[in-house]
């Protein structure tokens, strides 16, 4: 490797924290970060570690036959227009693995566990500024607002939920492996666990909250071996949400309204004046879209890559929704949309692309790859994270992070089995 290519490569790992901290701005600056970080991986590229990191790794093969199946949908797709859009706006599902994942691959193991490090500094400090801003908005300027979801943050609630669970569960799983069990390290894990929950509450992110309780369940199961113990954290942890939603009523009340109304599931088509929160409606869409495609025998195939939100509306209208405002509305489900687009075979596809890498994660240890995949599952129930800029190149990005496994991931063959992780600490008890 030339001087300059190994200066670029040194590099490699700030690049990815500077794409990663652009997320958290508008598309021109998320943009510029992200062709900063590909010109890193183009002079660096190196076809024979291209073709062996991608030969030997499944998951990635498996995100690029999904990018692949899009490019089929879009054979059969009558609005092309609309489908080379959404070619253009997940092509980081065939770039990230083609130029990240191979420079990824050869970092260090070392500069990795910085980089999952930097990852979390970078979130936790994006939270302290956003709350200081809405602080001063708020106590200085009077704005009612300032703590409100849609304008808290610099970007969407719901994506900024993503990033800041995501981070956060990647800084406390470095923190605990880089130091030795004392007591400081308990007070400052615990502080920083208060502290994530406190922060989602605030933002209102639904999922966001549920997903990094989940994430959290699984870094105790995985370093705590009393049973006891465990259960005990795990209480702790379910005092100091319910505490913290009571303190912010505003959120307390978004789930409040979960099972308001549910009744509307079973009219075929609405009639009478409903009342949508964000749960029924959500559930209401899935059956119309799974319901439309079955009678039209679509299930299989899909309806194609460009055509499935013009497929939805035509579907609303059936059921009456445009009276309430909800033409053109996506159904906020990735499995859905994955239905709609490319059928059955397209959500078996993306389901392998979890499993594939659950399952190598499992054998190597990867840990940080069971928190990251937690929460794109939860969100992927509730969002259509793959069809936003902000959803698909977040995925890509930290998909090619965790899946990456060193000579001594594999020589070592280090199992980290979380199902098995539990079995013993049940068997153990206290």
């Amino acid at each position: 490797m030339s001087m300059f290519r190994e200066i670029v490569f040194k590099s490699m790992s700030w690049m990815f924290c500077l794409a990663y901290a652009g997320l958290f701005f508008e598309l021109p600056i998320s943009n510029i970060t992200l062709f900063l970080l590909v010109a890193c991986c183009l002079v660096t590229l190196n076809i024979g570690q291209l073709r062996k990191s991608i030969s030997s790794n499944w998951p990635i093969r498996l995100m690029l036959l999904f990018y692949l199946l899009h490019i089929i949908g879009l054979l059969y797709s009558e609005n092309l227009s609309n489908g080379f859009f959404v070619l253009e706006k997940k092509v980081t599902l065939l770039v990230f693995p083609i130029l990240l994942f191979p420079a990824l691959q050869q970092l260090p193991r070392l500069e990795k566990s910085k980089l999952f490090f930097r990852i979390g500094i970078v979130t936790l400090s994006s939270s302290l500024i956003f709350l200081i801003i809405a602080f001063l908005k708020k106590y200085f300027y009077s704005y009612a607002l300032a703590f409100h979801p849609d304008f808290f943050a610099s970007i969407p609630y719901v994506f900024y939920g993503i990033y800041f669970a995501t981070g956060s569960l990647f800084l406390l799983s470095t923190l605990n492996e880089r130091w030795e069990a004392s007591q400081r390290k308990f007070i400052i894990l615990s502080l920083l666990v208060i502290y994530s929950l406190g922060a989602l509450v605030i933002i209102g992110s639904k999922t966001g909250i549920i997903s990094y309780v989940t994430g959290l369940a699984i870094f105790l199961s995985l370093n705590l071996k009393s049973r006891k113990l465990f259960s005990l954290s795990l209480a702790a942890v379910g005092v100091a949400l319910c505490v913290f939603l009571l303190l912010y009523p505003n959120t307390l009340n978004r789930f409040k309204v979960l099972s308001r109304n549910l009744s509307v599931l079973k009219a075929e088509t609405l009639k009478n004046k409903e009342e949508f929160t964000g749960l029924n409606l959500r559930l209401f869409i899935w059956k119309t879209a799974v319901s439309q495609l079955w009678r039209d025998h679509l299930l299989v195939t899909g309806v194609g890559t460009g055509d499935g939100q013009d497929y939805l509306d035509k579907a609303y209208e059936e059921k009456k929704l445009q009276n309430y405002g909800f033409m053109h509305f996506d159904p906020h489900n990735q499995w859905v949309m994955t239905l709609v687009q490319l059928g059955i075979i397209g959500v078996i596809i993306l389901g392998l692309v979890f499993h594939t890498a659950w399952r190598a994660s499992r054998r190597t240890g990867q840990s940080n790859f069971f928190y990251f995949a937690v929460i794109m599952i939860c969100y992927s129930f509730s969002e259509s994270i793959l069809e936003a800029n902000k959803g698909v190149v977040f995925f890509a990005l930290m998909f090619c992070l965790v899946v990456t496994v060193h000579q001594t991931d594999s020589t070592k063959a280090i199992s980290v089995d979380p199902d098995q992780v539990v079995k013993e600490a049940n068997g153990k008890g206290s």
